[in-house]
């Protein structure tokens, strides 16, 4: 099938997963700023859990949640520009693959906005995306973020294109580009390996060079 455009998610897609310990010590250190140290259970409750739990865990520990989620949104940034420029949160061998796709190309992240900017920096990969968006520092942002379609919806808006294909690796991935009236092409990267899809993926692939057969 032929897109107009190709959106691409960025982490297991474009750049490896952040370790989960790298995640844990931004939770640490916004906590930190109000004198709490949580327990793990609590701080991977705020890395995996919805709003609903996010706003519980800072309730019982006082936390105003608007003040502790921006702090947050900060640490991580910061936390993930080191494992950046470290070589720890390494760019795939085969994003080299998009310079040969023929279409306006974008990524649309549930990652910090400012990570995503570091990411097209620190690898030099800016000009190829026309559009690239990660979740606002803010609550509101963090409750539109995939697998609702708002960030997906708004780079197609900004793209000014009517159909696109979204590479992602995971089942929020899938289910916002559903939701978007998009295909979805699923990557099975070796971190997702028996990986249970939930829903259904337009493709299904194992390298972004299978990307050139599609569009």
């Amino acid at each position: 099938m032929c897109y107009d455009a190709v959106i691409f998610d960025n982490d297991g897609v474009l750049t490896k997963p952040t370790l989960l310990e790298v995640q844990r010590e931004a939770v640490r250190r916004a906590f930190a700023e109000f004198d709490v140290e949580p327990t793990t259970e609590a701080v991977d409750g705020v890395i995996n859990g919805g709003l609903t739990r996010l706003r519980r865990i800072c309730a019982v520990h006082d936390v105003p949640v608007d003040d502790f989620w921006s702090r947050h949104e900060t640490h991580a940034a910061a936390t993930q520009r080191a494992c950046l420029e470290d070589g720890t949160k390494p760019l795939y061998d085969d994003v080299v693959a998009l310079d040969d796709i023929d279409h306006p190309l974008a990524v649309v992240s549930n990652n910090q906005h400012a990570t995503i900017e570091h990411i097209l920096d620190v690898f030099d990969i800016g000009d190829r995306f026309e559009v690239a968006y990660g979740r606002d520092p803010t609550v509101e942002g963090a409750r539109v973020k995939k697998p609702d379609p708002h960030y997906i919806e708004r780079a197609m808006g900004e793209l000014g294109v009517d159909s696109a294909l979204y590479v992602g690796d995971s089942n929020v991935d899938v289910v916002a580009a559903d939701r978007a009236g998009l295909d979805s092409a699923f990557i099975r990267r070796p971190h997702r390996e028996g990986y249970q899809l939930a829903a259904e993926p337009t493709y299904e692939l194992d390298s972004l060079d299978e990307l050139l057969a599609v569009c």
